[in-house]
């Protein structure tokens, strides 16, 4: 329970909650591990939890009527997914995979409106958050529809750069466990088109390419191409 605890104390959403109130959120926690491209839920399935992610990485991703996957947003350690269920008790809005082995704790709804009814003092810092997240996934689907091609794939290096990028020497790198596939889904964009930016963003001097890893050499460069 003690690992527990301290797993919920780095993850915002539980961040603001006291020490009982964790430990009471703790007990009603289920741990389960993915595998690689195991799919954690589907589209349209019935949603009934919050997921944790305390290792591994997901990607949360829609797939049109052409059968073209379009990945909204990608998921670290301590990050949080599936929190809109909680609330609600809908359907899945989007398909959760785990892109390389990954462990999760598990909040299902029943358990969690049981203990926030017992304790309705640790909703408040949780609905903020709550809101938060919303306001950031608007902003992450308007940009697939705003953002010209430069600015996709500056906006998804980036993203990941702050979500799993370790400083070097020389910039920020991201070690990759997407696929090239994967990182144009993630912007809305051909691999192809992808592709051809990534190659301009290098002679640029923007970034460099080494295999599965992409070092950010210039972060001010490639803000400038986000902005509308």
């Amino acid at each position: 329970m003690v690992a527990k605890i301290e797993s919920l104390k780095n993850i915002p959403i539980f961040s603001s909650l006291s020490e009982m109130h964790l430990e009471e959120l703790s007990k009603i926690m289920l741990e389960k591990t993915y595998r690689k491209n195991q799919v954690i839920f589907d589209q349209g399935d019935p949603g009934n939890s919050l997921i944790v992610i305390k290792s591994g990485l997901v990607k949360i991703s829609l797939v049109d009527s052409n059968n073209h996957e379009f990945i909204i947003k990608t998921f670290s350690v301590n990050d949080f997914f599936g929190e809109m269920s909680l609330l609600d008790g809908g359907s899945r809005s989007a398909t959760a995979t785990a892109v390389e082995d990954t462990q999760a704790l598990i909040i299902f709804r029943e358990n969690f409106i049981s203990l926030i009814q017992k304790t309705p003092s640790m909703t408040l810092g949780m609905l903020t958050e709550l809101s938060s997240r919303l306001r950031t996934t608007t902003e992450n689907i308007s940009n697939l529809t705003f953002f010209d091609a430069y600015g996709k794939v500056a906006r998804c290096l980036l993203d990941l750069a702050e979500q799993i990028g370790e400083k070097e020497e020389d910039g920020v790198a991201i070690q990759l466990t997407l696929s090239r596939q994967e990182l144009a889904n993630m912007s809305g964009l051909s691999r192809e088109t992808f592709a051809r930016i990534l190659k301009e963003f290098q002679v640029r001097g923007c970034l460099r390419v080494q295999g599965k890893k992409i070092v950010i050499l210039n972060e001010k460069v490639m803000r400038r191409e986000i902005v509308i």
